[in-house]
């Protein structure tokens, strides 16, 4: 793992923006570099940091990495990778815009941090009390899935006596055993792989399969055969709502697949969390949530491709723990988290919140976070 020493360039420009509470940090050769608090884009003061040029930020690469990262972002147009510094875990990308060097940051918070921390319901925890099936949790990059994964991870570790095994690209934050008994492997250095390390893990006694992110039809593949051979598999997707991520899984596949995909994932889905992050009155971000598990009516749904429906099945379904977007936002707002014109900006169906906001349409109350 590569940790920076506290005495080089970058290591200063970090602290700077760790008091601040950044979450995200980017630089290019030839602009200002670019901070992200709360979710809020915004430049650093050129006084303080002027922008660089490709000689600094390749200076300060040499200066904080070691030489075989910094032989791989010389011979790599993109590259992946972690580093401390201090305490503090960051997943980085550096990559090349118009033939100019420039990178991203992003802090990864502590691995301890638990669902109330997140101002995420506890109802969640009834999701990882099943012993197998696959729980995806997706959303729009930058909107917390990892970490809430990583939060769900944590109550298990804390709490039960299992064997994990992750497969990530690349590690970001270390487990330390607690009850349960953890195996990281990062593609790339432990696996070739995220479908070679699924099938490996399924070797080695595995309880629970976490997977950083599945991103081809091999490693959905092999998720989803890990879930119908008895394992609870957590994971992440790019997707911005429910339906859309079954429709992703999906689309991986040729038409020809389809059928037989949809079949798998009716089979096997444990869950599937939407979450994405929305300014709240404290003006920093509150994760709102759609959630769907399966029962008759949502398995039937998969099978059959008729995912137009899931919407209506959601909002029907609070007393066995599902809810729309909307109606959490509805949460949210009653309970003093956001405020009118946010949830107005950020509902789904804008015309059914405004009947919810008049009291022409009701929704029974679901378990929702406590304000902080």
């Amino acid at each position: 793992m590569e940790s920076i020493p506290s005495s080089c360039r970058l290591a200063g420009l970090l602290r700077w923006t760790e008091e601040r509470d950044v979450s995200d940090l980017h630089g290019r050769a030839g602009a200002p570099y670019q901070m992200r608090i709360h979710g809020r884009l915004q430049a650093l003061p050129e006084r303080e940091w002027p922008a660089p040029d490709d000689v600094t930020l390749l200076s300060w690469f040499l200066d904080a990495f070691s030489p075989a990262l910094n032989a791989r972002i010389a011979r790599g147009s993109e590259v992946d990778a972690s580093f401390h510094h201090g305490a503090i875990r960051y997943r980085a990308n550096f990559s090349r815009q118009r033939g100019r060097q420039s990178f991203s940051f992003r802090r990864v918070p502590p691995q301890r941090q638990r669902l109330s921390e997140l101002q995420l319901p506890e109802s969640l925890v009834e999701l990882v009390a099943e012993p197998r099936g696959l729980l995806l949790v997706t959303g729009p990059t930058g909107q917390g899935k990892s970490t809430t994964l990583r939060a769900l991870i944590q109550q298990l570790n804390e709490t039960r006596a299992l064997r994990i095994i992750s497969i990530e690209d690349p590690i970001e934050c270390v487990f330390e055993d607690s009850r349960a008994h953890f195996e990281q492997r990062e593609v790339g250095i432990d696996t070739a792989s995220f479908a070679d390390g699924i099938r490996n893990a399924m070797r080695q006694d595995p309880n629970v399969i976490f997977i950083g992110e599945i991103r081809d039809r091999e490693s959905i593949w092999a998720a989803m055969q890990a879930a119908e051979t008895g394992h609870l598999v957590l994971t992440t997707l790019h997707a911005d709502s429910v339906a859309q991520a079954i429709g992703r899984i999906r689309e991986f596949y040729p038409a020809g697949e389809q059928g037989s995909i949809s079949a798998l994932l009716s089979r096997n889905l444990n869950s599937i969390v939407c979450q994405r992050l929305i300014p709240n009155r404290q003006g920093k971000r509150t994760p709102c949530l759609e959630i769907l598990r399966p029962d008759a009516g949502v398995r039937q749904a998969i099978l059959e491709n008729n995912l137009h429906l899931l919407t209506g099945i959601i909002e029907a379904s609070n007393h066995v723990g599902m809810h729309s977007f909307d109606q959490y936002l509805q949460e949210l707002l009653a309970a003093e988290i956001i405020d009118v014109e946010t949830a107005r900006h950020y509902a789904v169906n804008r015309h059914r919140l405004e009947l919810a906001l008049r009291g022409i349409v009701t929704t029974q109350p679901i378990l929702s976070p406590e304000p902080h």
